[in-house]
């Protein structure tokens, strides 16, 4: 299955700014996996993210809640990204005032294993209009 992400230029609001995070995130991931990933390549996500308040809550490298910052966030992608491929497929974007919900099937494949999971991740946005907060929801489907 492919990648079946819709492109942020159709949304508008704070469901566009989720759909470039998306784009954004997704280029750096592919850029880790090529030679010369540095720092500066993170520059275009954090123009949308609120860096200094940043928090993440949700599974990640274990099947524990996880807390984490920017810095540590960071941290946790560049060890797993480039080493992953990530598919998603859309399956709901809702917008409240400040929050948008973006359910999704996601596929990450590892040495030839592909994890299936649908998730949930609240994007939380300050008055500024930047990300401040994930909360991030798994439900593991199985692997194919």
């Amino acid at each position: 299955m492919a990648n079946e992400m819709p492109k942020s230029a159709n949304y508008k609001g704070l469901s566009r700014a989720v759909l470039q995070y998306s784009e954004q995130f997704l280029q750096i991931v592919n850029k880790m996996k090529q030679p010369g990933f540095s720092e500066a390549d993170w520059a275009p996500l954090e123009d949308l993210v609120d860096a200094a308040n940043f928090r993440r809550v949700g599974v990640f490298l274990t099947e524990r809640v996880e807390v984490s910052n920017w810095q540590e966030y960071k941290q946790f992608i560049t060890q797993y990204g480039g080493k992953t491929s990530w598919e998603g497929t859309l399956r709901r974007i809702t917008e409240v005032p400040g929050l948008v919900f973006l359910e999704l099937e996601e596929r990450n494949t590892r040495d030839a294993v592909t994890d299936v999971a649908n998730t949930v991740t609240i994007y939380e946005f300050n008055r500024a209009g930047r990300l401040c907060n994930l909360d991030v929801y798994v439900a593991h489907i199985g692997q194919r």
